[in-house]
């Protein structure tokens, strides 16, 4: 019985510090990014792109501001992506949105890159509203045809806008409903999560047009998350992709969703190019 005894104890202690580890280094884990080195100038979709520091009350937040080819007031995507990389070198298939005539703003989050501050869902919400309040009072957007694309973590700051300004439609890539559930995965319990990002609880709050892809075989987040978010946004809509988590944006058919998607809305660029 001691034998037993002294078993269970060093089992517990080992969970003990297995949770506390867990704990203490969770922000590094979520934000795998804050690590990464900015380049000397940016690729890709921000190679062309306005540099543009939003202001928040820990700091400067770095953004990439990129005006739609066409002339005049336009539609514009604010756009937060996933958690493990710098808005100065994105997914290119991000170059899409601007082939469909949008203007684009790529927020990066706080402590990435050159930005201050330090990633978490408060900061995350805050960097979002001060972007959009700056993009409304640019003159070569339209104010009520603002577009959010929130990519996997990125969709919290997405929702988390959306509840709170003007939006006019949402697009999600992949979010997750709550890091509930995958700290469970972890066996660590959720109430020593700093960050919960409980997307779809919040969801609900927004009335606007919500799309949502998500990959059928997605092993970072999975399917389950998307199908959660989608039924809890009043107007949200769910399209499942043969995709995993990283090779989403490159799935077939997901750009021809987005572009059906803002067509069916009615938010497109108009115009000529100057």
């Amino acid at each position: 019985m001691p034998t037993v005894f002294r078993f269970l104890q060093l089992l517990v202690l080992a969970y003990g510090l297995y949770a506390l580890m867990l704990t203490v280094l969770q922000r590094q884990l979520i934000f795998p990014g804050r690590g990464l080195q900015p380049l000397a100038r940016p690729v890709g979709v921000g190679a062309d792109a306005e540099q543009l520091w939003i202001s928040t009350s820990f700091g400067s937040v770095e953004a990439l501001f990129i005006a739609s080819p066409m002339s005049g007031k336009q539609p514009l995507v604010l756009l937060f992506h996933g958690n493990g990389g710098l808005i100065d070198d994105l997914h290119p298939e991000y170059a899409r949105l601007r082939q469909m005539g949008y203007g684009l703003l790529l927020v990066e989050y706080p402590g990435y890159g050159h930005s201050g501050g330090v990633p978490s869902q408060r900061s995350l919400a805050e960097t979002a509203l001060a972007a959009f309040d700056y993009l409304i009072k640019r003159p070569e957007v339209d104010s009520e045809q603002v577009i959010v694309f929130g990519s996997s973590l990125g969709s919290s700051p997405a929702i988390a806008l959306a509840v709170q300004r003007p939006v006019r439609a949402l697009i999600l890539a992949a979010p997750p409903a709550s890091l509930r559930p995958l700290a469970h995965q972890r066996w660590l319990p959720s109430f020593l999560l700093f960050d919960t990002f409980d997307n779809a609880a919040l969801i609900r709050q927004y009335t606007g047009p919500t799309l949502v892809l998500h990959g059928r075989y997605d092993s970072v987040i999975p399917f389950s998350h998307g199908q959660q978010v989608a039924a809890a946004a009043p107007r949200g809509r769910l399209v499942a992709l043969a995709s995993d988590h990283n090779d989403l944006l490159s799935a077939p058919g997901f750009w021809q969703e987005v572009s059906q998607f803002l067509q069916i809305e009615q938010i497109s660029a108009k115009g000529r190019q100057p």
